[in-house]
């Protein structure tokens, strides 16, 4: 069965969902072949059915065996997990010691401090790693980095971006940093500094106290365990205390995954965020006079300032401006240390790292990073890569992806240099790259759709990149080798009407004839070998 695109439906409180491990599920809408359309219930951490295989039909009824296993999975998945200050009594056993250096098990999260902890975990084949003291001051450094892309896909800051990033943070005078997914952030932030980490990742709890780290869920704003909101909530309140005087800031950095949807982090932990802090105000209100309440109520809320610093593709940035419209893009390419393509290395990409910050930060109050190749445009009043030329047109600073753009005065926007405009399709791209025909058999452009051994019949035609054949096209679009009839065809049997022919139409004739010659030929084949055993006995 073919699906379309799938759509998130956001249909009242989130929390109100059913719940699989990793918290509320997201109601998800598929386009079946056909205009039909389902709706069911996914986990909005994994959509990868060998981590979290929950599935539910929207209109599938929920019975009492459904609840008993969901109930026995989720036992399952905290086993070791649902107790944070226990693990994290571990770590403080090990610094009691005094000992130098000492055992980590990468699967349960915890210090091995007894020799039976350790004797179990070896038997139980767990990844065990040996480290110094001295690296539970950067808890990143003892972790083996979980980078399965369909999984958490961890992958840590630079030395160079985290510099950066949190000479950003600096420039906005915060108090209080809550980071999301992003360790390498948190753990350098001065001491100076309120900080919290959430994250998806279990192992922390073995690093960090309850007061520093909540396993968290950033798709549904899920706390793992109940004192997490409690955590968290209390460390908003003490925003808000701090800065109910004062113009001072409350910063969130959050690093999601790249495959994450953008509604779903705007819905699942920017909006709650300032909900949260919302009744936070109310409730610090109500602590003082009755005759004061109401203005103070209103002035905690004017004064606080949620900034954000949210890390993401540079492509993302329509459907990120999409649902927070506040967010602008700011140049800087964000590298990582552990991910090849965006290391910002020769190895790397050619135009280096797609990844960068959106905030709504004044970009013109952000530093410039000079000294990493950037500069400041004083037309747009904030720093740019030293390869981005303003344009007068656009009045923009144009280039997101590294290289220049160039503005085409027929498009009336700026576009990559190595783009050409179209006059067919109207519009500006690769010169190498077909496109769809205004008229069939329109070849007017030389550039864009010379040398191509394109049959057009009535439709359109797209050629593979980098393929000699010749393809044909009947009231369809073809990609492979075989004709269309009435249909889209993406296997080698025909088409009619728009339904591929079951081989067992088109090919029962052909593998019928193949059959038969293949008896015969395995029968004198056969024969032939009996006759010369004969021989040779004889």
């Amino acid at each position: 069965m073919f699906y379309g695109k799938t759509e998130i439906i956001f249909d009242g409180d989130i929390s109100q969902n059913p719940r699989c491990p990793h918290g509320p599920t997201v109601l998800f809408q598929d386009e079946v072949q056909g205009g039909r359309k389902r709706q069911y219930y996914a986990c909005a951490a994994y959509r990868d059915k060998k981590v979290c295989d929950f599935h539910l039909d929207r209109e599938e009824k929920i019975t009492q065996g459904k609840k008993f296993k969901w109930e026995q999975k989720l036992k399952e998945f905290m086993e070791g997990k649902d107790d944070h200050p226990k693990t994290y009594s571990f770590y403080k056993a090990f610094l009691a010691t005094g000992k130098t250096n000492g055992k980590f098990c990468q699967h349960c999260g915890k210090i091995l401090v007894h020799p039976e902890s350790l004797t179990q975990c070896i038997s139980l084949r767990h990844l065990v790693t040996e480290f110094s003291a001295g690296q539970l001051k950067k808890p990143v450094s003892l972790l083996k980095a979980k980078t399965e892309n369909k999984k958490e896909a961890q992958y840590f800051f630079t030395e160079e971006s985290t510099k950066y990033l949190l000479d950003c943070i600096r420039s906005t005078e915060s108090t209080h940093v809550l980071c999301i997914g992003c360790p390498t952030i948190f753990q350098n932030l001065p001491k100076s500094t309120n900080k919290l980490l959430l994250d998806l990742d279990h192992r922390y709890q073995g690093l960090l106290s309850p007061d520093e780290f909540v396993w968290y869920n950033m798709m549904n704003f899920h706390c793992f365990h109940p004192q997490g909101e409690t955590i968290l909530r209390n460390f908003i309140s003490s925003a808000l205390r701090e800065n109910g005087g004062s113009r001072q800031r409350f910063v969130v950095v959050l690093d999601p995954p790249f495959g994450g949807r953008p509604e779903l982090i705007q819905s699942g932990t920017l909006q709650p965020l300032q909900d949260l802090a919302r009744k936070c105000s109310q409730d610090l209100a109500r602590k003082c006079s009755q005759d004061l309440a109401g203005n103070w109520e209103e002035d905690l809320t004017a004064k606080f300032n949620l900034g954000v610093f949210w890390i993401f593709p540079y492509f993302q940035e329509k459907k990120i401006q999409a649902v927070n419209g506040d967010l602008k893009m700011a140049k800087y390419r964000v590298n990582y240390t552990n991910h090849k393509e965006y290391s910002g290395s020769e190895e790397g990409r050619k135009y280096g790292s797609p990844i960068r910050f959106f905030t709504n930060v004044e970009l013109s109050s952000l530093p410039t990073p000079e000294e990493f190749g950037y500069k400041h445009c004083t037309h747009c009043n904030h720093f740019v890569a030293s390869i981005d030329q303003h344009c007068d047109i656009c009045n923009v600073c144009p280039s997101k992806d590294g290289r220049p753009y160039v503005h085409c005065p027929v498009c009336h926007r700026c576009v990559k240099s190595t783009y050409n405009h179209c006059h067919v399709c109207h519009r500006c791209h690769l010169p190498q790259e077909s496109c769809p025909y205004t008229q069939a058999g329109d070849m007017s452009s030389e550039k864009c759709h010379a040398n191509k051994d394109i049959t057009i019949k009535n439709e359109t035609s797209k050629e593979k990149k980098g393929c000699k054949r010749k393809f044909s096209v009947e009231n369809g679009t073809n990609s492979t080798k075989c004709p269309i009839k009435n249909g889209t065809n993406h296997n080698k049997c025909p088409v009619q009407n728009g339904t591929k022919l079951k081989k067992s139409h088109y090919h029962s004739k052909k593998h019928m004839k193949r059959g038969i010659e293949n008896i015969f030929r395995v029968s004198e084949i056969n024969f032939k070998k009996s006759k010369k055993r004969k021989f040779q006995n004889s």
